[in-house]
């Protein structure tokens, strides 16, 4: 691997990763401090906050996209 490689940045990666902070952000979550539940939480809603984003930059239809927390027992 050359350093250019290591280096590189991915879109989707970065893309994924602003979603992420965006959420936290939005719902004062402190990554570190943050009880399993509400990394739970995070993690689902960052998925399909970002997997909506990809769709809609994709010209995909939105219903391709898995809904919240859709195989958890309630």
């Amino acid at each position: 691997m050359t350093a250019h490689e290591y280096f590189e940045r991915d879109p989707e990666r970065e893309e994924f990763y602003r979603t992420f902070y965006k959420i936290c952000r939005q719902f004062n979550v402190t990554w570190s401090s943050a009880s399993p539940e509400v990394k739970a939480f995070v993690e689902e809603a960052t998925r399909v906050a970002y997997e909506q984003g990809k769709a809609r930059r994709n010209g995909e239809n939105l219903n391709t996209v898995k809904p919240f927390f859709e195989d958890e027992a309630c």
